[in-house]
């Protein structure tokens, strides 16, 4: 199956922030029930990332994808909550000992020990090994468990069950978005029975059902023709008495506004932004293979300057400064 670049590290770690509460509940009931939810939350992950920095070498483009939230118990105390999400499909050497540093460091900027650390695993489950940190140095031992939530070992009848709960659907997204991986027509089944399964939802308001909806639909991606597939069954199960859903102009402005109410941006504009910023890059580019082709030009008609030295010259292969000096000749032919 045919991956869509999806970002999912950031579409699960805005998850967590925006049904907090709910991921709490459902991973820890006994520190739900002892949070003082009326004194709210606070997230300090821009902390986090300035307290890490430089602390490990990351190679490649990584996105920072960790969680940490102060909370107010209902005895008063302060309590911090370490929140790490996994999406990868090759379990990540020494994770363990990385929560264990992160854990370390956390204690250190903050001076405070009550921290609460849970690792969410949405794709390939991580070795046994690689959930708790363990180092025996000469009968001087550390150890170090942390809280690990691996989708696809959670039994499916238990999210089935507490489906009224955010991050169950999540889970479950992620469960099925992994058993499918391979297979796009049951890719498909799963991404229809989870949207029959939260249009049966009455309890949560608008702007949260909409979220639900749409972390569904980038989570569990499909095939372009699948996805459109996917789309038509789900307006007809929406609108059963239309034929074809007609969509006007007004009703394309009232979706708009209420997509940039619910995520904080219009994707209209975010559109046409975008279409500029592609006009820009191309007239750039533009220019940059004109000068390109006068700066070869020069150096072959005027410095009399071999193929080979021209090519290391301005950074490219050869075989290009000799198409460029071909396409000259032609254009002159002609």
């Amino acid at each position: 199956m045919r991956r869509k670049t999806i970002d999912y590290d950031a579409l699960l770690k805005e998850f967590v922030s925006d049904f907090f509460p709910e991921f709490v509940a459902f991973v820890n009931p006994t520190l739900y029930a002892a949070i003082d939810w009326d004194k709210g939350f606070v997230f300090l992950e821009q902390e986090l990332i300035n307290t890490l920095r430089g602390k490990f070498k990351i190679r490649g483009k990584r996105r920072h994808t960790d969680k940490l939230i102060k909370v107010y118990l209902r005895t008063g105390a302060e309590h911090f909550i370490f929140v790490h999400i996994e999406f990868q499909h090759k379990p990540e050497k020494a994770f363990a000992r990385r929560m264990f540093l992160y854990r370390t460091l956390i204690h250190l900027r903050y001076g405070i020990e009550d921290i609460t650390a849970f690792a969410i695993f949405t794709s390939t489950p991580p070795p046994e090994e690689e959930r708790f940190y363990r180092k025996d140095t000469f009968g001087t031992r550390v150890e170090y468990q942390f809280s690990s939530i691996v989708a696809v070992e959670l039994a499916e009848e238990l999210l089935l069950k507490a489906v009224d709960n955010a991050f169950a659907v999540a889970m479950l997204a992620a469960q099925y978005a992994y058993r499918s991986k391979n297979d796009a027509q049951l890719r498909l089944a799963l991404k229809s029975k989870l949207f029959n399964l939260l249009r049966s939802r009455t309890d949560l308001n608008f702007d949260r059902t909409v979220k639900l909806f749409i972390f569904v639909r980038d989570l569990v991606h499909l095939p372009q023709k699948l996805e459109n597939e996917f789309q038509e069954t789900q307006f007809s199960l929406v609108f059963p008495n239309e034929e074809k859903m007609i969509i006007s102009q007004g009703t394309k402005d009232f979706a708009r506004g209420l997509y940039e109410r619910v995520f904080g941006y219009n994707p209209a504009q975010l559109l046409e932004e975008q279409k500029k910023m592609d006009k820009e890059r191309q007239k750039a580019e533009e220019e940059r293979q004109q000068l390109l082709q006068q700066t070869v030009l020069n150096l072959h008609q005027l410095a009399q300057m071999e193929l080979a030295q021209i090519a290391i010259m301005v950074g490219i292969k050869e075989e290009e400064v000799e198409a460029i000096l071909a396409t000259e000749a032609g254009e002159k032919q002609g």
